[in-house]
Protein backbone atom coordinates (compact mmCIF):
# COMPACT_ATOMS: atom_id res chain seq x y z
CA UNK A 1 0.00 0.00 0.00
CA UNK A 2 1.34 3.56 -1.09
CA UNK A 3 2.05 6.07 1.66
CA UNK A 4 -0.38 8.86 1.65
CA UNK A 5 0.77 12.57 0.35
CA UNK A 6 0.02 13.78 3.84
CA UNK A 7 0.58 12.63 7.52
CA UNK A 8 -1.38 14.95 9.64
CA UNK A 9 -0.09 15.10 13.21
CA UNK A 10 -2.49 16.20 16.69
CA UNK A 11 -1.47 15.75 19.61
CA UNK A 12 -3.99 16.11 22.27
CA UNK A 13 -4.52 16.33 25.68
CA UNK A 14 -7.61 16.51 27.24
CA UNK A 15 -9.30 17.96 24.59
CA UNK A 16 -12.81 17.10 24.75
CA UNK A 17 -14.35 20.28 23.94
CA UNK A 18 -12.77 21.21 20.74
CA UNK A 19 -11.47 17.72 19.01
CA UNK A 20 -14.51 16.08 17.52
CA UNK A 21 -15.01 19.64 15.39
CA UNK A 22 -11.02 19.82 14.97
CA UNK A 23 -10.91 16.34 13.72
CA UNK A 24 -14.13 16.79 11.32
CA UNK A 25 -12.55 19.17 9.30
CA UNK A 26 -9.50 17.41 8.45
CA UNK A 27 -12.25 14.44 7.45
CA UNK A 28 -13.78 17.25 5.15
CA UNK A 29 -10.89 18.53 3.87
CA UNK A 30 -10.92 18.55 -0.61
CA UNK A 31 -8.33 16.62 -0.33
CA UNK A 32 -8.39 13.25 0.37
CA UNK A 33 -5.27 11.36 0.17
CA UNK A 34 -3.85 11.54 3.96
CA UNK A 35 -3.50 9.90 7.22
CA UNK A 36 -4.37 11.37 10.57
CA UNK A 37 -2.12 10.41 13.50
CA UNK A 38 -4.18 11.17 16.47
CA UNK A 39 -1.65 11.15 19.43
CA UNK A 40 -3.35 10.85 22.62
CA UNK A 41 -0.96 12.06 25.20
CA UNK A 42 -2.29 10.36 28.39
CA UNK A 43 -6.22 12.36 28.42
CA UNK A 44 -8.39 11.58 31.19
CA UNK A 45 -11.48 12.94 30.15
CA UNK A 46 -13.59 11.84 27.03
CA UNK A 47 -10.86 12.54 24.38
CA UNK A 48 -9.62 8.52 24.28
CA UNK A 49 -13.46 7.63 23.45
CA UNK A 50 -14.06 10.73 20.29
CA UNK A 51 -10.51 9.51 18.84
CA UNK A 52 -11.38 5.74 19.36
CA UNK A 53 -15.05 6.19 17.47
CA UNK A 54 -13.36 8.62 14.97
CA UNK A 55 -10.83 5.76 14.11
CA UNK A 56 -13.66 3.25 13.66
CA UNK A 57 -15.54 5.42 11.05
CA UNK A 58 -12.52 6.28 8.83
CA UNK A 59 -9.64 3.93 8.19
CA UNK A 60 -6.94 7.21 7.63
CA UNK A 61 -7.48 7.54 11.00
CA UNK A 62 -4.53 6.45 13.55
CA UNK A 63 -5.03 6.66 16.96
CA UNK A 64 -1.77 6.40 19.47
CA UNK A 65 -2.52 6.18 22.78
CA UNK A 66 0.50 7.24 25.26
CA UNK A 67 1.14 7.94 28.69
CA UNK A 68 1.55 11.33 28.81
CA UNK A 69 4.60 12.42 27.83
CA UNK A 70 3.69 16.61 26.83
CA UNK A 71 3.72 18.00 23.65
CA UNK A 72 7.29 17.88 22.54
CA UNK A 73 7.32 14.08 23.48
CA UNK A 74 3.96 14.15 21.23
CA UNK A 75 5.08 15.65 18.45
CA UNK A 76 8.20 13.60 18.01
CA UNK A 77 6.49 10.38 18.02
CA UNK A 78 3.90 11.89 15.93
CA UNK A 79 6.85 12.52 13.04
CA UNK A 80 8.20 9.09 13.75
CA UNK A 81 5.09 7.35 12.86
CA UNK A 82 4.20 9.43 9.74
CA UNK A 83 4.09 7.17 6.72
CA UNK A 84 3.96 10.27 3.96
CA UNK A 85 7.02 12.93 2.72
CA UNK A 86 4.61 15.74 4.05
CA UNK A 87 3.73 16.15 7.36
CA UNK A 88 0.85 18.79 8.57
CA UNK A 89 0.48 20.36 11.81
CA UNK A 90 -2.93 20.27 13.45
CA UNK A 91 -4.00 21.75 16.99
CA UNK A 92 -6.86 19.67 18.57
CA UNK A 93 -9.20 23.17 19.51
CA UNK A 94 -8.35 24.34 16.04
CA UNK A 95 -10.42 24.40 12.32
CA UNK A 96 -8.78 23.80 9.20
CA UNK A 97 -10.36 25.04 6.10
CA UNK A 98 -11.72 23.00 3.38
CA UNK A 99 -8.68 23.63 0.93
CA UNK A 100 -6.29 24.09 3.43
CA UNK A 101 -3.72 20.41 2.23
CA UNK A 102 -4.74 21.04 -1.12
CA UNK A 103 -3.30 24.53 -1.23
CA UNK A 104 -0.61 24.01 0.63
CA UNK A 105 0.66 20.40 -0.93
CA UNK A 106 0.24 21.99 -3.74
CA UNK A 107 2.58 24.87 -2.96
CA UNK A 108 5.07 22.69 -1.71
CA UNK A 109 4.91 20.54 -5.17
CA UNK A 110 5.84 23.54 -6.83
CA UNK A 111 8.49 25.03 -4.83
CA UNK A 112 11.08 21.76 -3.95
CA UNK A 113 13.60 23.92 -1.82
CA UNK A 114 10.63 24.60 0.66
CA UNK A 115 11.09 22.81 3.79
CA UNK A 116 7.83 24.75 5.88
CA UNK A 117 4.80 25.95 4.02
CA UNK A 118 2.78 27.85 6.54
CA UNK A 119 -0.40 30.01 6.40
CA UNK A 120 -2.42 32.69 7.72
CA UNK A 121 -5.29 32.68 10.14
CA UNK A 122 -8.31 33.55 10.95
CA UNK A 123 -8.88 33.69 15.02
CA UNK A 124 -11.55 32.98 16.85
CA UNK A 125 -12.56 33.10 20.59
CA UNK A 126 -13.59 29.73 22.75
CA UNK A 127 -16.88 29.95 21.35
CA UNK A 128 -15.80 30.32 17.77
CA UNK A 129 -17.08 33.72 17.41
CA UNK A 130 -14.25 35.19 14.43
CA UNK A 131 -12.39 37.51 15.83
CA UNK A 132 -10.06 38.78 12.71
CA UNK A 133 -7.04 37.92 10.19
CA UNK A 134 -3.50 37.37 11.02
CA UNK A 135 -1.13 37.30 7.96
CA UNK A 136 3.10 36.30 8.05
CA UNK A 137 5.49 37.63 6.56
CA UNK A 138 5.85 35.13 2.94
CA UNK A 139 9.39 35.08 2.07
CA UNK A 140 11.99 33.00 3.57
CA UNK A 141 14.52 36.36 4.42
CA UNK A 142 11.66 38.40 6.05
CA UNK A 143 10.83 34.93 8.39
CA UNK A 144 14.17 34.65 9.49
CA UNK A 145 13.96 38.09 10.43
CA UNK A 146 11.52 37.39 12.71
CA UNK A 147 13.23 34.85 14.25
CA UNK A 148 15.77 36.18 15.02
CA UNK A 149 14.03 39.06 17.04
CA UNK A 150 11.76 37.10 18.66
CA UNK A 151 8.85 37.38 16.61
CA UNK A 152 6.41 34.77 15.01
CA UNK A 153 7.55 32.90 12.01
CA UNK A 154 5.11 30.69 11.04
CA UNK A 155 1.67 29.98 12.93
CA UNK A 156 2.83 26.27 14.27
CA UNK A 157 -0.83 24.70 13.99
CA UNK A 158 -0.52 25.83 9.98
CA UNK A 159 2.63 24.31 9.05
CA UNK A 160 3.23 21.66 6.51
CA UNK A 161 6.64 20.44 6.73
CA UNK A 162 8.80 17.94 4.64
CA UNK A 163 9.75 15.04 6.95
CA UNK A 164 13.19 14.65 5.22
CA UNK A 165 13.74 18.18 6.44
CA UNK A 166 12.73 17.38 9.69
CA UNK A 167 14.84 14.24 9.91
CA UNK A 168 17.91 16.19 9.35
CA UNK A 169 17.56 18.63 12.83
CA UNK A 170 17.18 17.66 16.16
CA UNK A 171 13.57 17.48 16.23
CA UNK A 172 11.10 19.29 18.70
CA UNK A 173 13.75 19.79 21.77
CA UNK A 174 12.14 19.44 25.53
CA UNK A 175 14.87 22.36 26.59
CA UNK A 176 13.00 24.57 24.69
CA UNK A 177 9.72 23.42 25.55
CA UNK A 178 6.53 25.73 25.11
CA UNK A 179 8.61 27.86 22.12
CA UNK A 180 9.99 24.18 20.49
CA UNK A 181 8.38 25.37 17.41
CA UNK A 182 10.08 28.89 17.10
CA UNK A 183 13.25 26.97 17.80
CA UNK A 184 12.57 23.90 15.07
CA UNK A 185 11.91 26.97 12.36
CA UNK A 186 15.88 28.14 13.11
CA UNK A 187 16.89 24.90 12.95
CA UNK A 188 14.70 23.80 9.64
CA UNK A 189 16.06 27.47 8.21
CA UNK A 190 19.47 25.91 7.62
CA UNK A 191 18.01 23.25 6.04
CA UNK A 192 15.94 25.07 3.12
CA UNK A 193 13.45 27.42 2.47
CA UNK A 194 10.98 28.49 5.04
CA UNK A 195 7.69 30.35 3.50
CA UNK A 196 3.74 31.24 4.56
CA UNK A 197 0.60 31.13 2.45
CA UNK A 198 -1.26 34.25 2.35
CA UNK A 199 -4.33 32.27 2.16
CA UNK A 200 -6.18 31.73 5.39
CA UNK A 201 -6.07 27.81 6.38
CA UNK A 202 -7.23 27.71 9.61
CA UNK A 203 -9.22 28.75 12.28
CA UNK A 204 -7.48 28.98 15.02
CA UNK A 205 -8.67 29.41 19.14
CA UNK A 206 -7.80 32.30 21.30
CA UNK A 207 -9.02 30.76 24.86
CA UNK A 208 -7.33 31.37 28.34
CA UNK A 209 -5.71 27.81 28.42
CA UNK A 210 -3.35 28.62 25.66
CA UNK A 211 0.05 27.73 26.39
CA UNK A 212 1.30 30.91 25.18
CA UNK A 213 -0.85 33.13 28.14
CA UNK A 214 -0.15 30.52 30.97
CA UNK A 215 3.09 30.12 30.47
CA UNK A 216 4.67 33.75 29.48
CA UNK A 217 7.31 34.59 31.84
CA UNK A 218 8.71 31.08 31.39
CA UNK A 219 8.75 31.44 27.59
CA UNK A 220 10.02 34.79 27.84
CA UNK A 221 13.35 33.43 29.37
CA UNK A 222 13.84 30.29 27.01
CA UNK A 223 13.53 32.50 24.49
CA UNK A 224 16.11 34.40 25.89
CA UNK A 225 18.16 31.10 26.00
CA UNK A 226 17.10 29.71 22.42
CA UNK A 227 17.92 33.29 20.99
CA UNK A 228 21.72 33.19 23.06
CA UNK A 229 22.13 29.70 21.37
CA UNK A 230 21.35 30.68 17.86
CA UNK A 231 23.44 33.59 17.58
CA UNK A 232 26.49 31.96 18.62
CA UNK A 233 26.09 29.16 16.74
CA UNK A 234 25.53 31.30 13.61
CA UNK A 235 29.08 33.96 14.65
CA UNK A 236 26.30 36.83 14.97
CA UNK A 237 26.03 39.99 17.76
CA UNK A 238 22.57 39.52 18.91
CA UNK A 239 20.39 42.75 17.38
CA UNK A 240 18.86 45.03 19.89
CA UNK A 241 15.92 43.39 21.13
CA UNK A 242 16.57 39.90 20.56
CA UNK A 243 18.01 38.90 24.83
CA UNK A 244 15.72 40.80 26.61
CA UNK A 245 17.04 41.72 29.79
CA UNK A 246 14.20 42.05 32.49
CA UNK A 247 10.93 40.26 32.77
CA UNK A 248 7.98 42.21 31.68
CA UNK A 249 3.94 42.21 33.15
CA UNK A 250 1.43 40.96 31.32
CA UNK A 251 -1.88 40.08 32.03
CA UNK A 252 -2.79 37.56 31.99
CA UNK A 253 -5.21 36.03 29.16
CA UNK A 254 -9.01 36.65 29.40
CA UNK A 255 -12.04 38.48 28.09
CA UNK A 256 -10.17 41.74 27.73
CA UNK A 257 -7.77 40.63 25.58
CA UNK A 258 -10.30 39.05 22.86
CA UNK A 259 -12.33 42.33 23.12
CA UNK A 260 -9.31 44.54 22.64
CA UNK A 261 -8.51 41.72 19.81
CA UNK A 262 -12.03 41.92 17.93
CA UNK A 263 -12.23 45.71 18.25
CA UNK A 264 -8.93 45.33 16.54
CA UNK A 265 -10.58 43.61 13.62
CA UNK A 266 -13.77 45.76 13.51
CA UNK A 267 -15.84 43.08 15.42
CA UNK A 268 -18.01 44.80 17.44
CA UNK A 269 -20.07 42.04 18.66
CA UNK A 270 -17.45 39.97 19.57
CA UNK A 271 -15.84 42.90 21.55
CA UNK A 272 -18.83 43.78 23.15
CA UNK A 273 -19.38 40.49 24.19
CA UNK A 274 -16.00 40.24 26.02
CA UNK A 275 -16.49 42.91 27.93
CA UNK A 276 -19.23 42.38 29.34
CA UNK A 277 -17.60 39.31 30.54
CA UNK A 278 -14.64 41.70 31.92
CA UNK A 279 -17.52 43.92 33.80
CA UNK A 280 -18.55 40.71 35.79
CA UNK A 281 -14.95 39.65 36.35
CA UNK A 282 -13.06 39.92 39.32
CA UNK A 283 -10.00 41.86 37.22
CA UNK A 284 -8.96 45.52 39.35
CA UNK A 285 -11.03 48.66 37.84
CA UNK A 286 -8.48 50.69 36.39
CA UNK A 287 -7.74 47.17 33.97
CA UNK A 288 -11.42 46.72 33.09
CA UNK A 289 -11.14 50.88 32.51
CA UNK A 290 -8.45 50.56 30.03
CA UNK A 291 -8.98 47.49 28.22
CA UNK A 292 -12.73 49.05 27.90
CA UNK A 293 -11.41 52.58 26.37
CA UNK A 294 -8.30 50.76 24.32
CA UNK A 295 -11.42 48.58 23.05
CA UNK A 296 -13.71 51.54 21.85
CA UNK A 297 -11.21 53.45 20.29
CA UNK A 298 -9.86 50.87 18.06
CA UNK A 299 -13.55 49.93 17.04
CA UNK A 300 -13.93 53.32 15.88
CA UNK A 301 -10.77 53.19 13.74
CA UNK A 302 -11.11 49.78 12.72
CA UNK A 303 -14.57 48.83 11.05
CA UNK A 304 -14.13 51.32 8.17
CA UNK A 305 -10.63 49.16 7.32
CA UNK A 306 -12.28 46.34 7.93
CA UNK A 307 -15.02 46.39 5.54
CA UNK A 308 -12.83 47.89 2.93
CA UNK A 309 -10.32 44.40 3.69
CA UNK A 310 -13.35 42.19 3.55
CA UNK A 311 -14.60 43.47 0.04
CA UNK A 312 -11.10 43.16 -1.42
CA UNK A 313 -10.35 39.69 -0.26
CA UNK A 314 -10.32 36.50 -1.25
CA UNK A 315 -9.59 35.04 2.21
CA UNK A 316 -12.52 36.68 3.90
CA UNK A 317 -15.02 33.70 5.81
CA UNK A 318 -17.98 34.89 7.60
CA UNK A 319 -18.08 32.47 9.92
CA UNK A 320 -15.78 29.52 11.57
CA UNK A 321 -16.58 26.21 9.65
CA UNK A 322 -19.09 23.91 11.63
CA UNK A 323 -19.84 20.30 11.70
CA UNK A 324 -23.43 19.38 13.17
CA UNK A 325 -23.72 15.95 11.37
CA UNK A 326 -20.68 14.94 13.33
CA UNK A 327 -21.88 16.27 16.79
CA UNK A 328 -24.95 14.64 15.72
CA UNK A 329 -23.76 11.27 14.90
CA UNK A 330 -21.34 11.22 18.06
CA UNK A 331 -24.38 12.00 20.19
CA UNK A 332 -26.62 9.29 18.72
CA UNK A 333 -23.41 6.54 19.24
CA UNK A 334 -23.86 8.34 23.08
CA UNK A 335 -27.83 8.24 23.20
CA UNK A 336 -27.32 4.11 22.12
CA UNK A 337 -24.55 3.34 24.37
CA UNK A 338 -26.49 4.47 26.99
CA UNK A 339 -30.31 3.21 26.27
Amino acid sequence: MSAPAISVVMPVYNGEDYILDSVASILQQSLTDWELLAINDGSQDQTPAILDWFGLQDSRIRVIHQNNTGLVGALNRGFELAKAPLVLRMDHDDLALPNRMATQLQFMDQNPDCVVCGGAIMEMDADGELLGESVLPQDHEAIVENLLTRRTGHFHPTTLIRKSAFERTLGYQEKYRHIEDHDLWLQLSEVGELANLSDVTLCYRLHEQSVCWRQADFRREQMNSLMDATYQRLGLEPVEGAILEKTIQRHSAGPGKWARAAAKRGKSRAATKHLRRLRASDAEFAYKLRMTIETNLRLLTAQAKQLIKRENSSNAIAEAPGFPDWQARWQSRNQKKAA
